[in-house]
């Protein structure tokens, strides 16, 4: 029976992906939990497993090819003799079983208890890894796999929480953390210039290029600047632990809880404002720049924004960001001050209202409270936003608001 592998839909928004490598060739035997590619889009890189036992009869795209999704990439020859029926329905549910997979190994890594009680065994009826029969191989998730491999963990020492024992993030960084096993993300070598890797990046960077002419061609920019005195989250940032761009991100989760409006999206020509308020951080990697999510910040402290912030950037950088990292943002920062960037506009990430740009905090001199000229550490924010949904008036308030947290920060951390 022949089964069909095609490009996987690994977000809501995603419309092509690129086959970064092969791992497999014509004629490989390959065992249901294998890995056979990498693949990316414009959000994240993601490896795809094999979900049946078979041998590769061809392959249908190279590497480096940027594909729409379902567009088949290979086939499988398997011994099962199963009916045309069958095998249609088992094409139908291949795709399905990559997408849910990711869905299944954000969630785990989440809250890796809660899901063996939401995933009953009868909800696990398609031929996926989840299900797959115990052997020598343990059964275990891409990000599992992609982690234990880089600090050289045996996966038959880790004890799995996902349903059927499986092998999620969350067990290996345990097992880690027990162990005093240190990821090896210092020693990951650059990526080399001018070949296959620099190629992959700019079809990477023309994805990206490609979203980023549209929102400028669709959505109506309009901007506001702010100038901020830093001096007290300056004070803060030392005697807690944490970085100015924490601070940005906790002060603008507030700043939006008083004008929900900055948080909506453009939906069907109209705007439908999100009750949750998840921030998108931009992220600079060799590959390009990322946009993770820190879900629902209206309900986090600084102190937790600053880890999961912390979290997304060290995943970025190492190029284990999952599509669950990138779901569902209603505004994005997007921070150029460590760059010395004084001031700059960046462009909206559809369906969002707005985004914010930050630049970096440098002496200037101001006229002080008793009328005396001052140096203060000043920092310029802009933000960008989107005319159907925001007026000026809204934009103003919004930015006023977050002025008045980033200048009084104890509201912040009290």
């Amino acid at each position: 029976m022949s089964l069909k592998i095609t490009m996987p839909k690994l977000s809501d928004t995603m419309e092509e992906g690129i086959v970064l490598s092969w791992r497999i060739k014509v004629g490989d035997s390959v065992k249901r939990g294998d890995l056979i590619a990498e693949v990316e889009t414009d959000k994240a890189a993601m490896e795809m497993e094999a979900y049946e036992d078979g041998v590769v009869a061809e392959i249908c795209v190279d590497e480096g090819e940027t594909v729409a999704v379902g567009t088949l990439l290979a086939v499988l020859e398997t011994e099962d003799d199963q009916g045309e029926s069958d095998s249609e329905s088992t094409d139908e549910s291949a795709a399905k079983v990559l997408d849910s997979e990711s869905d299944v190994d954000r969630e785990e890594t989440e809250k890796p208890e809660e899901k063996k009680e939401e995933h009953p065994p009868h909800e696990q009826s398609p031929p996926s890894a989840l299900t797959r029969a115990s052997g020598d191989r343990p059964i275990a998730s891409p990000a599992a796999r992609r982690l234990a491999r880089d600090c050289d963990i045996d996966l038959k020492k880790v004890q799995g929480s996902g349903p059927g024992g499986r092998i999620v993030l969350a067990d290996v960084e345990s097992f880690s953390a027990e162990n005093g096993i240190a990821e090896k993300e210092q020693e990951l070598a650059p990526i080399p210039r001018g070949g296959r890797e620099e190629e992959k990046s700019v079809k990477i960077r023309r994805i990206m290029a490609r979203k980023m002419a549209e929102s400028w061609t669709t959505i109506p920019h309009f901007y506001v600047t702010f100038s901020v005195d830093m001096t007290d989250v300056i004070k803060f940032k030392k005697d807690l632990g944490v970085t100015i761009n924490d601070f940005v991100i906790a002060a603008a989760a507030h700043a939006i809880g008083e004008h929900p409006w900055v948080n909506s999206w453009w939906v069907d020509g109209e705007a439908v404002e999100q009750a949750q308020i998840n921030i998108a951080m931009a992220v600079a990697t060799d590959r390009g720049l990322y946009n993770p999510v820190i879900k629902d910040c209206g309900s986090l402290s600084l102190n937790r924004i600053s880890q999961a912030a912390n979290e997304l950037a060290k995943k970025a950088q190492s190029g284990r960001l999952a599509p669950g990292d990138f779901e569902d943002g209603t505004f994005t920062i997007s921070n150029m001050g460590m760059l010395g960037v004084e001031s700059f506009r960046a462009i909206i990430t559809p369906p969002q209202a707005a985004v914010l740009a930050i630049g970096t905090v440098r002496g200037e001199v101001v006229v002080d409270e008793k009328g005396e000229p001052a140096v203060a550490p000043i920092m310029r924010m802009t933000l960008a936003a989107d005319h159907r949904i925001l007026d000026g008036a809204d934009a103003a308030e919004f930015m006023a608001t977050l002025k008045s947290y980033l200048e009084a920060p104890v509201t912040l951390v009290s």
